[in-house]
């Protein structure tokens, strides 16, 4: 490694890169610069970016309401302007509110919106890194798009518990490539700089620590100061230009630890703290991990006793811990499963409807004709998406009462209720949002998933016996269920999983309650309740309220999700959005999307409240052909078309109140590592 005199004269290089040769002074500004040019270089669309950037400060509202003039972007800080934005109808703006001024406020019909809201979105994604580098789900997400961005396979492995990991490959399914090209568009951008300055090679530190009685590579214990090692890195490090700030957070760590030096490649540079997340008060810079040779060139050893200087929640977090050996057959890494062999589908006990189709309704004669094959499956009826018609065979085997389809097709009751316990349920469900606060003209409720449409999404796919290699139970269910047809959905059925063993639970209640209103409540709660965790586990990349959250705002509303799993002996999965609903993934050219649909199972909107009291029947004809209310689009019809439906704006309110400082997040981290709810529909 370099003598003292060389180190020296690295450290003047890399500042002056740094602070761009003294123009930059401040974390602020630097971040200020980096925010901008790459909100303006990414090649991903502006609704791409909200989705992957989902938070305290990022949702829905933004992407749906751009290009609507009845909008308004109000930023919460003058100054930084990226740090985020309330979505305000024009209606609740408040004239003795200087926030709310036509100077201040961005329409969201103009260019500046765009500009702005893709600023506090790629904001929101490199705020992931300034909480850890292992430390929350979009972080660890971004660990691994870099290494397939970059092919970097001999990265440090990281473990991580089944809850965690499926969080992770939920976030990577819905942004994979926006954190991909967030990714390359700093290397880029770090690249042009690097080779305009005629920098090929920079001098590195870094400081490791590990808690008491964790693992450690074996060159930890085993080399001496001035000796190369491998120190295996992951696909993102922070390294620092100045030895004495890493020697510093050492220290003030008051563990035992050490220093690593290495003359780093400018190919190996990906971030600097004008170019993305390096930052800017640690003469950090953020690398790709190279060969992986490193100089130890210092150890600390903590006074026995001596409590740490510095502690905070951020730097406590550790999702998952480096896989430091070859891990043996009994460690090798597996999926989650959803059950064991062993699962009783009587585990749950849900409610047994013996009431039977009444021959005299011409309805109720037709469904028993089309499910015993005597009469061909009309155009309304219950398909998947590869045409399979829902018939007699199945039923029986999922123990469905065929008054349940019809039930179903009318819109009177899902699957799992009668008529009168659908009634009671959505009653209850409002009255239980009026305790907690929210007026029912601020909501809109959607059942989505199985329940609604009896199969399953794009998503899941139903498996055949040849897939149930070590399931021997279940291939023999699978082999009662269709006695050797090949004849058979695509997709699960509604509480066919279940049936056959594979899951521990039967097909849950899928309920989308979308309100600006609660979401700006539960922001509110958020900040006082959770003021050090990361913000985006807020929402997460999928745009619903995080559990806690929902449960901390809405009491009322959990108490009656609690009851009634009880009363119908299956879950209830509560998803709180925006007024504007789920993301729209069309958008994007995805195919799979729970944004608003016409064919949707509403139970309540401000235009059309408790719907149960007039179902739309998806039956075609009048109603003594058997349906109930005006008739509603089948599911095959209506697949292809997809709205966002025009609602009324939300009664006026104040807006959620915002701090007006520029509050930096804990930077102090572990050298080591909020699952997504996981909505499957």
């Amino acid at each position: 490694m370099p003598g003292a005199e060389e180190r020296a004269s690295y450290l003047l290089d890399g500042e002056a890169l740094l602070s761009d040769d003294g123009r930059i002074t401040s974390t602020p500004q630097a971040k200020t610069v980096a925010i901008q040019a790459l909100a303006q270089r990414m090649r991903a669309s502006t609704p791409e970016l909200v989705l992957a950037a989902m938070g305290l400060v990022v949702g829905n509202d933004m992407a749906a309401r751009l290009g609507d003039g009845h909008y308004v972007l109000v930023p919460h800080n003058e100054q930084y302007p990226s740090m985020g934005a309330d979505v305000l109808h024009t209606d609740e703006l408040n004239p003795d509110n200087p926030r709310h001024t036509a100077g201040s406020v961005v329409p969201m019909d103009s260019p500046e919106a765009d500009t702005l809201i893709r600023w506090i979105a790629v904001s929101e994604l490199m705020g992931s890194w300034s909480y850890g580098s292992n430390n929350n789900i979009r972080v660890l997400a971004l660990q691994q798009a870099a290494r397939e961005e970059f092919g970097l396979d001999d990265a440090l492995e990281w473990k991580l518990e089944p809850k965690v990991a499926f969080a992770v490959g939920l976030e990577l399914d819905y942004n994979r490539r926006a954190l991909r090209d967030f990714l390359r568009t700093q290397y880029d951008m770090t690249q042009e700089i690097l080779r305009a300055r005629g920098i090929t090679h920079v001098l590195s530190y870094r400081a490791l620590s590990w808690p008491e009685g964790a693992q450690q590579p074996a060159w930890a214990n085993e080399s001496f100061l001035g000796q190369y090692v491998d120190a295996r890195a992951r696909p993102l490090a922070s390294w620092s230009a100045d030895r004495q700030i890493v020697a510093d957070w050492l220290e003030q760590r008051g563990a035992g630890g050490v220093v690593l030096a290495t003359r780093t490649p400018a190919r190996d540079i990906l971030a600097l703290p004008t170019t993305g997340i390096g930052y800017f008060d640690q003469k950090e810079w953020v690398l790709l991990p190279g060969d992986h040779r490193a100089v130890l060139d210092g150890v600390f050893t903590p006074v026995p006793g001596a409590a740490p200087r510095m502690t905070t929640n951020a730097s406590a977090v550790s999702l998952g811990a480096p896989v430091l050996q070859t891990p043996t057959a009994d460690e090798q890494p597996t999926a989650p499963t959803a059950s064991s062999e062993t699962a009783s589908p009587l585990q749950w006990r849900t409610p047994v409807i013996t009431q039977p189709l009444n021959p005299a309704h011409p309805l109720d004669r037709q469904v028993q004709r089309v499910l015993a094959g005597a009469e061909q499956p009309p155009e309304w009826w219950l398909r998947d998406d590869s045409g399979y018609a829902i018939s007699q065979r199945d039923l029986d085997f999922l123990g469905i009462a065929p008054i349940q389809i019809r039930w179903l097709l009318t819109a009177e009751a899902p699957m799992g209720m009668t008529p009168a316990l659908y009634q009671q349920f959505g009653t209850e469900m409002l009255e239980a949002l009026t305790r907690d606060g929210v007026d029912p003209s601020q909501v809109d409720i959607r059942l989505k998933g199985t329940g609604a449409d009896f199969f399953s999404g794009l998503h899941k796919t139903l498996p055949r016996e040849e897939d149930l290699t070590g399931r021997p139970e279940a291939a023999r269910r699978m082999t009662e269920w269709f006695e050797g047809s090949s004849q058979r959905p695509l997709r699960p059925p509604y509480d066919a999983m279940w049936r056959l063993g594979l899951e521990p639970k039967p097909s849950d209640l899928d309920l989308d309650i979308n309100s600006t209103a609660i979401v700006r409540a539960a922001r509110e709660h958020w900040r006082a309740a959770h003021p050090d965790r990361y913000p985006g586990d807020f929402m997460g990349g999928h745009g619903y309220l995080d559990k806690q959250a929902l449960v901390g705002t809405l009491p009322a509303l959990a108490a009656w999700a609690v009851k009634w799993e009880e009363k119908l002996g299956r879950p209830i999965s509560l998803g709180v959005f925006e007024s504007s609903g789920p993301f729209d993934a069309t958008v994007l050219g995805r195919a799979l999307s729970s944004h608003f649909k016409e064919n949707d199972w509403i139970i309540h909107t401000p235009d059309r409240p408790m719907t149960w009291q007039a179902p739309r029947s998806r039956v075609p004809g009048p109603p003594s052909a058997g349906t109930v209310g005006p008739p509603r689009p089948s599911a095959a019809a209506a697949r292809s078309r997809s709205t966002t439906s025009a609602r009324k704006p939300e009664p006026k309110r104040g807006p959620a109140q915002e701090t007006g400082s520029q509050r930096q997040p804990p930077r102090y981290r572990p050298d080591g590592p909020r699952a997504g709810r996981g909505r499957s529909r």
